[in-house]
């Protein structure tokens, strides 16, 4: 494992996209501003500096690498933890790539491929809110921060060690053939709720059965029982 930090960046992940080849497997970048964060879909991940913990993690690992579809959820998972050993109660993962409190966002994570002929590298991205107190704009889902859930300021430098501790002992758990899928479905926020999700392109209201062993979502349309590996999910309001 080796770390990098920066000041500031225009996205931890354009970083690792652009120098990859030359950095070794499980190179974790941290930057304490971003000027063009990312997320899903094209979306911005906005924060002012030093308040999130932002970093992105280089996987070049060809057994991980195969296991692509497991890994946004087992990032999340590995948030959801350290959240949990911080004090915070209540915490959900929003597959495949959110961290919920209540119904309330407090991580997003990004899953991004590089590649050529074959997938060459995976690049995670993880923003976490941290020492927010409040937060201006429109937001499609409430955001929350640590520090507005424990009532304190939280030593960044801390966190970053324990959050790259955790991520490097469940990579490795998942390169040995870990099954995290018991302990990952006790805390599925989408279960039993109806959402619109893509089904062959065209926008249907379903509603979330789980999420199955290989890590896709089970969801029921139209009395039929369907697994969704990709795409969009938005709640049905």
């Amino acid at each position: 494992m080796r770390k990098l930090f920066f000041e500031s960046l225009n996205s931890t992940n354009t970083y690792l996209k652009e120098h990859y080849p030359e950095l070794e497997d499980l190179t974790f970048v941290f930057a304490e501003y971003q000027s063009e964060g990312k997320g899903r879909n094209g979306r911005k991940w906005l924060s002012d500096k030093g308040e999130s913990l932002m970093f992105s993690i280089l996987i070049k690992d060809q057994t991980l690498i195969q296991k692509y579809q497991s890994l946004s959820v087992i990032c999340a998972y590995t948030i959801l933890k350290v959240l949990k050993d911080y004090g915070i109660e209540d915490v959900m993962i929003k597959w495949p790539n959110d961290v919920y409190v209540k119904d309330c966002k407090i991580c997003g994570i990004l899953l991004e491929a590089v590649s050529r002929e074959m997938i060459e590298a995976l690049i995670c991205g993880i923003g976490l809110n941290v020492n927010q107190k409040e937060f201006a704009g429109e937001y499609n889902t409430e955001p929350v921060s640590m520090r507005m859930l424990l009532n304190r300021e939280i030593e960044i430098r801390e966190l970053q060690e324990r959050v790259s501790e955790s991520f490097i002992e469940n990579i490795e758990k998942l390169k040995r053939g870990y099954d995290f899928h018991e302990e990952i479905s006790g805390y599925d926020y989408l279960k039993d709720k109806e959402v619109f999700a893509l089904i062959g392109n065209e926008r249907k209201r379903v509603k979330v059965t789980g999420i199955d062993e290989d890590y896709s979502l089970k969801v029921n349309c139209d009395g039929e029982d369907l697994n969704i590996s990709s795409g969009e999910i938005t709640f049905h309001l």
